[in-house]
């Protein structure tokens, strides 16, 4: 069996840290009105998540290295 190319590697993991971010997210409006340190640092960790996946999916070769 072959190892992944980096475009499916790329691919699998930008799908991951998404549903994590959505997760985060969902872990953050629990603590809507409650404590707003919690509620931000999500969010901040929601926001990293979407810039490694797009900053994954800016730099994935389009080869098959």
């Amino acid at each position: 069996m072959r190892a992944p190319t980096n475009r499916q590697l790329a691919a699998g993991q930008i799908r991951s840290l998404r549903a994590l971010r959505k997760k985060l997210l969902s872990m953050a409006a629990q603590w809507d009105g409650l404590d707003q340190f919690n509620l931000s640092a999500l969010e901040e960790l929601a926001d990293r998540c979407e810039t490694v996946a797009t900053e994954m999916l800016d730099d994935s070769p389009s080869g098959d290295s």
